[in-house]
């Protein structure tokens, strides 16, 4: 059963009443524009389609060595990972 809005409203509230508003943080004023604030990533330039799957395959050899996958999931990610090495070598021997 999914709560309506009005529903959570009546929900005992489970933060403590009070204490968000005892701390006072100092914030300096934000001094970028509007644009400039919402898209740091692309001042650095776009990525390629290499560059994700690079970064995607150094995600996935993260996942690889935490040792909380089974066999056959660790498998399944060797073989997700193989292909995107085929593409990404493809990819890279066309440019």
């Amino acid at each position: 059963m999914e709560l309506s809005h009005t529903d959570r409203r009546l929900a005992q509230d489970r933060r403590v009443r009070g204490e968000r508003r005892r701390v006072v943080t100092v914030v300096v004023e934000e001094r970028r524009s509007g644009v400039d604030r919402r898209a740091p990533a692309e001042r650095r330039g776009p990525e390629s389609a290499a560059d994700h799957i690079r970064n995607a395959l150094q995600l996935l050899t993260n996942v690889a060595e935490s040792g909380t996958l089974d066999e056959e999931s660790l498998r399944d990610l060797d073989a997700a990972m193989f292909r995107l090495r085929f593409a990404l070598d493809r990819l890279e021997a066309r440019g």
